[in-house]
């Protein structure tokens, strides 16, 4: 069972209105108000250069993967959607954040869903889960539109599983 992943090059990924793609650092300015790394917001373009470049040990490393969204109609950045926090027993734990300007149109359920579908088919994880806070409504819909079902819960969090 597999621990860790790979990739000779970057795997782009394509839904119907959406590049996924490894994010540059000239790109850092479009993305301080939605770049998180394990509860640390960034402030400035300073704090998301040292958090993508974080991500991008962990790509180096085996331990996730981070694709920018980016409009293929426009090519504007939107969000990201990543697998992270390793690959333990071979599951994915999948994670996503969209600006707020963009929420509300379906574009992360369509990430999430060629996320998973790359993570199942291609990288053979045994399993896609995320972890949403109670209240979190909006991405409990966008996990259950993508397909995946409430597994179990805390009194903080909601398991999702993919099927």
């Amino acid at each position: 069972m597999k621990e860790k992943y790979y990739f000779d090059v970057f795997p782009e990924l394509t839904s119907e209105r959406l590049l996924l793609r490894e994010i540059r650092l000239s790109e850092a300015n479009h993305m301080i108000e939605i770049t998180v790394y394990d509860g640390h917001q960034a402030q400035n373009s300073r704090d998301v250069i040292r958090i993508l470049s974080q991500i991008a040990l962990d790509y180096l490393n085996g331990d996730g993967i981070t694709w920018g969204l980016y409009l293929k109609s426009t090519g504007e950045f939107i969000g990201n959607c990543c697998f992270c926090r390793g690959y333990q027993n071979n599951i994915a734990e999948i994670g996503y954040v969209l600006k707020p300007d963009f929420r509300g149109y379906g574009y992360m359920t369509e990430a999430v869903k060629t996320v998973t579908r790359f993570g199942l088919q291609d990288m053979k994880v045994s399993q896609v889960c995320a972890y949403t806070e109670l209240e979190n409504h909006a991405s409990q819909s966008v996990l259950l539109k993508a397909g995946f079902v409430k597994s179990t819960h805390d009194e903080d969090t909601y398991k999702f599983i993919s099927p």
